[in-house]
């Protein structure tokens, strides 16, 4: 019954933005209304009010009619003011005929507002009202000064009222700008026209932009994470759920949590829920509702293929986004033609001296090897063609080990030359590689060696899986869902901007004993621009501007490479 409810009100909510949007094309319209020739005469005696006023409500109206859809309070409330001041302005002026269809229109969609006020729960962000706010008291000081200039150009024969009035009308675009005797420039009226404009639109998006539902954790919901992940972390990302990034939403019917982020009005979550797999159905429905209530999509980021199917029952979308490398350490092995190339890289790095050691933070601190990997890290960043991932990566982490394992490898001078930061999964019973960093000059092989026999550890210490992590978009081209033929053309044709295939063919080296499917889960079960937008901009701060900027970059380089060639 409650959820037949939830169901009809987001019915008459999607009504309402509907009817808003007429309302405010129709609105935007009025200046316009003799170019159609509209004779109706309920058109007529709607559109014939001042259209000053009608274009701005207009304009209001259109702007907060997609955040009244995303359930933003501040919307309601905008909505409220622009509908009442539309209504009472037709009152008075045509009070004989209130049998306007439009007007009625008007007038139903404000009650249906006004009965449903309940339902516009988001609220905006303080600081971004207090910008709003900042916004218009800005434009109200250029109103003043307008004003004074007026005045004194006008040597006296004009009112500060009067001055302040042609501004207004000089905003809205009204036929009434003989106001005072004295004019100016077209130029300058433009620019007030679309400087005052300006300020109204962004204030009003200010004033719009919603809360972002996500409170700083406490050390007691940390704590609560940490054991979580260590009994449910299956999924090769779930240690991820630490990091100083995440978010955490905890199951109230039973016991588990997830980690987030949010991008717009997207709850993005990294991996799986964490908590028993009979408990999945019952959270994943929790997890659902609270992104119905506030009016977020929802976004998994992945998710293996063993809970594939519970996502599907929820009415979720799925699409495959890669596979990730694993290795079953009891049978794992590089002998045979499959392990010959990582072989050979290993000897190689075996002949220059290279040595590999496991540094244990929480036994003992060095502070110089902390610096030494540190350094190493900075130097490998200034290698890459983009900005550092996040969300899907975690830090080396030295302020707060916990469980990590640290591996590097040493030259026969005892320089450190590169190092893999290993994170714990498999309910603890696998490590994945999280963070793998070297010098530029390091010798070839460096990698893998540090891999194979930090893998070779944790195998002699009963240790049964480990991982490389995601290969993004990887292993796609028989895939034949739309959504993936899609992602596999990004993965060939973006492969400059992120080096999909070189990671994928590193990746293959290492002779996994399998590969796990990941895929994206997603509702609304739509694959959106939106969602993709969210995908690109939770992992990097800068989104699709630096991979567009690295695109160029690398595209001028290639082309540059040809000419000198």
């Amino acid at each position: 019954m409650k959820s037949k409810l939830s169901e009809l009100i987001r019915g008459i909510n999607r009504i309402e933005v509907v009817l808003l949007l007429l309302l405010a094309l129709l609105n935007i319209a009025a200046p316009f209304y003799t170019f159609y020739g509209i004779k109706s005469q309920h058109f007529f005696g709607y559109l014939m009010i001042h259209h000053t006023i009608r274009r701005l409500i207009g304009v209001v109206i259109l702007f907060v009619s997609w955040k009244l859809y995303k359930r933003v309070s501040t919307a309601w409330t905008i909505a409220m003011v622009a509908l009442s001041l539309g209504i009472f302005q037709y009152i008075l002026i045509y009070h004989n005929r209130l049998d306007n269809l439009w007007f009625a229109l008007e007038l139903f969609s404000y009650f249906v507002l006004l009965f449903s006020k309940n339902y516009y729960c988001r609220k905006t962000s303080w600081s971004s009202l207090q910008k709003g706010f900042l916004t218009y008291l800005g434009y109200a000081v250029f109103v003043f000064f307008n004003a004074m200039v007026a005045i004194l150009r006008g040597r006296g024969t004009v009112s500060f009222i009067t001055c302040v009035r042609q501004t207004v009308d000089v905003m809205l675009d009204t036929d009434n700008l003989n106001l005072v005797e004295f004019s100016r420039p077209l130029l300058y009226h433009r620019f007030v026209f679309w400087f005052s404009w300006g300020c109204i639109l962004i204030g009003l998006l200010f004033f719009l932009t919603p809360y972002i539902g996500a409170k700083a954790r406490t050390q007691g919901e940390f704590r609560r994470v940490h054991e979580l992940v260590k009994r449910y972390g299956d999924n090769c990302s779930a240690y991820l759920a630490l990091e100083k990034d995440k978010h955490y939403l905890f199951a109230q019917t039973v016991e588990g949590a997830i980690a987030y982020g949010i991008v717009q009005d997207t709850m993005v979550v990294l991996g799986e829920p964490l908590c028993a797999p009979a408990d999945l159905l019952p959270f994943l429905t929790e997890i659902k509702e609270y992104c119905q209530k506030n009016a977020y999509s929802l976004l998994f980021l992945n998710v293996t293929s063993t809970s594939l199917e519970e996502y599907r029952k929820m009415g979720m979308g799925t699409v495959k986004c890669g596979e990730e490398p694993r290795f079953y350490l009891p049978e794992y092995s590089i002998a045979g033609g499959k392990g010959a190339k990582i072989r050979l890289n290993i000897n190689h790095a075996t002949n220059v001296g290279l040595k590999v050691l496991e540094y244990r933070p929480n036994e003992q601190r060095d502070p110089m090897l902390e610096q030494e990997i540190t350094s190493i890290s900075q130097e490998w960043f200034a290698m890459k063609k983009s900005s550092e991932l996040v969300f899907t990566m975690g830090e080396i982490g030295f302020e707060n080990p916990m469980e990590r394992r640290y591996f590097y490898a040493v030259n026969p001078q005892g320089t450190i030359q590169g190092f893999i930061v290993f994170l714990p999964f498999k309910n603890m019973n696998g490590y994945v590689a999280d963070v793998t960093r070297y010098r530029k000059d390091a010798a070839r092989g460096i990698v893998e060696k540090i891999f194979y026999e930090s893998v070779m550890t944790f195998k002699a210490e009963g240790i049964e899986w480990a991982s490389l992590a995601l290969a993004p978009l990887a292993r796609l081209e028989e895939e034949s869902d739309a959504a993936a033929k899609l992602l596999n053309t990004v993965y060939e044709r973006m492969n400059d901007v992120y080096g999909f295939k070189a990671l994928y063919q590193a990746k293959l080296k290492y002779n996994p004993t399998h590969w796990e499917p990941c895929y994206y889960v997603y509702y609304p079960p739509r694959l959106t621009p939106a969602v993709a937008y969210s995908v690109i901009r939770i992992q990097n701060s800068r989104g699709v501007l630096d991979y567009a900027k690295a695109l160029l970059r690398n595209g001028f380089r290639r082309r540059s490479g040809r000419e000198t060639a």
